[in-house]
């Protein structure tokens, strides 16, 4: 076999782009499920865990009603499915310090919630930083297995050593690109979340911070630019047509003068 021909008919392998193709999918992912968790949902998580006892038995609201915030994360909507039970729940969520009522013959009990505290915030904080990490070996995993297809492909001599050099290379660069990206996602993310609360944890959330501040200020730079672009735009149109006027009125003028 031509050696030359050999390496050339296998240069389009396959293995790099599936493997890049699958880490952009588990970055997409990663990003959609970010959307889930937001700071306005934290105080429904912890009122859906609340406990009371009925007939002796512990029960959370989640279990007895629909728990929602359909307008305002301030304001919870509990319908409870038993109307017998309206009355005690009614009372326990009273005594845990949310102002709440019923309106009579209702199964809906309408409860005002504060902010989400701190330690809420920090709870979902963390619970971003989880889903960075899962997602993160996620990739790792990607790599891995593509690793020990392309080894084996290399003991049966479907691919050379040099083709297998160049799809781990491309994997490699691939891998570090997107998870930079998924780090910069979750920090944004977490920041997003705390405000003023945000402080640095992971290792190299500091890193991250910069490049975040980076493209921020790149991001400033450009809309100024197109700012200043639109403006001086405008103004030459305005230019243009106070040209357009003046030479308008002169012809006019002359053409009155010939006469």
């Amino acid at each position: 076999m031509d050696e030359g021909n050999y390496i050339s008919a296998n240069l389009d392998e396959g293995y790099s782009p599936e493997a890049i193709a699958n880490m952009d999918n588990a970055l997409e992912e990663f990003a959609v499920s970010l959307t889930e968790i937001r700071p306005e949902d934290a105080n429904i998580a912890v009122f859906r865990g609340l406990k009371l006892t009925l007939k002796g038995r512990p029960r959370r609201l989640a279990e007895l009603g629909n728990v929602e915030s359909p307008d305002d994360p301030m304001k919870i909507e509990l319908m409870i499915y038993n109307k017998e039970q309206i009355e005690a729940v009614l009372e326990f969520i009273k005594k845990n310090g949310f102002p709440a009522k019923n309106e009579p013959g209702s199964q809906f009990i309408h409860i005002r919630v504060p902010k989400p505290s701190r330690m809420q915030l920090e709870e979902l904080g963390d619970e971003v930083i989880r889903r960075t990490n899962s997602a993160a070996t996620r990739l790792m995993k990607i790599k891995t297995n593509t690793g020990l297809r392309i080894r084996a492909a290399m003991e049966k001599e479907y691919i050379d050593q040099r083709i297998s050099g160049v799809a781990l290379k491309k994997i490699d660069n691939a891998l570090e690109r997107i998870t930079k990206e998924m780090k910069i996602i979750g920090v944004m993310k977490r920041k997003a979340i705390l405000g003023s609360f945000f402080k640095t944890i992971e290792r190299d959330d500091g890193e991250i911070i910069k490049i975040i501040n980076k493209r921020i200020k790149l991001e400033k730079d450009k809309i100024a630019k197109e700012q200043e672009l639109r403006i001086a735009d405008e103004a030459l149109e305005v230019q243009n047509q106070v040209t357009n006027e003046v030479d308008t009125e002169n012809i006019k003028s002359n053409e009155e003068l010939k006469v």
